[in-house]
């Protein structure tokens, strides 16, 4: 072995190290069947939320007559969970290790593993926000409040904060401009203050917001008029923006705001009516001082036990980031007549999210831990084509965030940590990570039909950074596999499987490629070879997509 050491060139420890991180399996005996009990006795029958929701799934899919999909593989699973959890594919070595795992209980605790990074911190608030702050995806001028923001919303996910202490200080993010230009810079001096600031401020537009990311209801549909499908009227809209009515901002774009205090009321306009602040319930709140802050109450309305929308509205948000598609569905469209496919779920869900005191974390292992989310995405019924029934688990689409994230991860190329978004860097930014945002972003909701576009497919085709990424001067992961002696040709192309799409390759893909690349007459054109093996893998739609 020391040998085959002497003849690497000057980049040979760089090599050896990326070598065992991509390539070597680990020590013992290999085996990669998937390893899940789904009837373990070390779980107490229905006792976990995770069973319940399979036997929920499970009887629905027995009244629908759909035939489930049987359990995704272990690398299937571990590159599903990885991208749900931390936003990017999992590295080679952790699979390959996950592979050989022999524990029963292998995917529960690599599920514990995930929640306790600091990944998963990142990608939920990169999730989050874009749940939060729509505007920011399409809008330059809201950009500039992200930074903050981000930083708050990653302070409260890292403590894990309950969900309802988290959507009351937002409601009550503090707007005083003066007690924010005395900032400190500590994560105590954090503010939401961002979320009132890309909402204009105006009452229409944070009522608007308010209800459709907490409470999972349209009501600007009645803004103007009552709603034409639904039973809101366009007297509630306004009694609800009527709680940010005491919002005062000195004059129009000024950074100046001020709080006035009074009882809460707004004017319908092009009429002559004026409101009162009253819950979407019809409940109006007692004023007994006029110095109670209203968004303080609304806060504790919005979050209340008692609200007919707040816990049902966040599970069916978080239900639908795993899943593919809400119990409601649209996440934000909770209505008369949108009702939901699997009631009992919805309900036991939210239940037990209270009961755990809005902990976001508990849901998300009881959802990844359920058999339902762990079924394979590959389709072997007809019947599993109605994705309302989760026959199968549905393929989504990524964000531009995690597209960026596995392009490094699968490369070894681009030395800046992805642990930030591209819109920290400001509109324009010169930098790959940037540029991808900017091509890729997307404000659909919808996962489950990713739009693609010509100048994106170009990007990937073409572009600099994939260009730079599969070549043997600059990507760390094609320099260690190519260039290390030891390895074979179906060893190499398994690597390049393995770093890429997070699996093995076929026996037939591993003859044909072989065939491929055994026909170069030099190293030069065996290299070529891999460089196109390594760059049709990373413009693969199996690459793109979450399966």
């Amino acid at each position: 072995m020391l040998s085959v050491f002497r003849h690497l060139h000057n980049r040979s420890w760089l090599i050896l190290v990326a070598y065992t991180l991509v390539v070597l399996p680990p020590l013992g005996h290999l085996s990669y069947a998937p390893v899940f009990a789904a009837d373990s006795t070390t779980k107490a029958q229905n006792s976990r939320l995770s069973d319940q929701i399979d036997d929920l799934i499970d009887q629905a899919k027995q009244r629908e007559g759909i035939v489930s999909a049987p359990l995704a593989s272990d690398a299937e699973f571990m590159r599903r969970v990885s991208l749900d959890l931390t936003g990017k594919i999992p590295a080679v070595a952790e699979l390959r290790s996950f592979l050989s795992n022999q524990d029963p209980l292998k995917r529960e605790k690599l599920i514990d593993r995930l929640l306790a990074r600091p990944g998963f911190v990142v990608h939920f608030t990169n999730t989050w926000r874009d749940i939060l702050l729509p505007e920011a995806v399409t809008d330059l001028q809201t950009r500039a409040q992200v930074p903050e923001f981000d930083a708050w919303l990653r302070s409260q996910l890292q403590e894990n904060v309950p969900y309802d202490e988290l959507v009351k200080t937002i409601i009550n993010a503090p707007l005083d401009t003066n007690r924010n230009r005395q900032s400190t810079g500590n994560s105590q001096d954090l503010t939401p203050r961002a979320y009132y600031i890309t909402k204009q401020l105006k009452p229409e537009n944070l009522a608007a917001g308010t209800s459709r990311a907490f409470l999972g209801v349209r009501i600007e549909c009645a803004q103007c008029h009552d709603h034409p499908f639904d039973n809101w009227k366009q007297h509630q809209f306004w009694q609800y923006a009527a709680f940010f009515s005491n919002i005062d901002q000195r004059q129009l774009n000024s950074p100046e705001v001020r709080e006035v205090s009074g009882k809460p009321q707004i004017k319908i306009p092009d009429t002559n009516r004026l409101v009162d602040a009253i819950f979407l319930d019809g409940i109006q709140p007692e004023w007994d001082t006029e110095q109670v802050n209203p968004r303080s109450r609304l806060s504790e309305w919005v979050t209340s036990s008692q609200n007919p929308y707040f816990a049902k509205a966040t599970v069916n948000r978080i239900w639908s980031l795993f899943l593919g598609r809400g119990i409601v569905d649209p996440v934000d469209d909770f209505s008369s007549t949108n009702r939901a496919t699997h009631p009992e779920l919805l309900e036991l869900l939210a239940q037990r999210f209270q009961e755990h005191h809005y902990d976001l974390k508990y849901l998300i292992r009881e959802i990844t831990n359920s058999r339902t989310y762990q079924l394979t995405s590959k389709q072997t019924d007809p019947s599993q084509t109605r994705v309302e029934w989760y026959g199968k688990m549905p393929t989504r689409g990524l964000t531009a965030e995690q597209i960026f994230a596995n392009l490094v991860q699968a490369t070894g190329f681009f030395r800046q940590t992805t642990e930030s978004n591209a819109l920290l860097t400001g509109p324009g930014a010169n930098t790959p990570q940037a540029e991808f945002y900017e091509l890729f972003k997307s404000d659909s909701e919808n996962q489950l039909d990713p739009k693609a576009s010509i100048l994106q497919a170009l990007a990937l085709m073409n572009g600099n950074f994939i260009t730079n990424a599969t070549s043997l001067e600059q990507s760390d992961v094609f320099t260690a596999i190519v260039d290390f002696p030891a390895l074979s040709v179906e060893q190499k192309i398994e690597a390049f499987y393995l770093s890429t799409l997070s699996r093995f390759p076929t026996e037939a893909e591993v003859v044909r490629l072989k065939t491929y690349i055994s026909a170069g007459n030099s190293d030069e054109e065996r290299t070529h070879a891999y460089s196109d093996l390594f760059w049709a893998l990373l413009n693969s739609s199996e690459f793109l997509l979450n399966h």
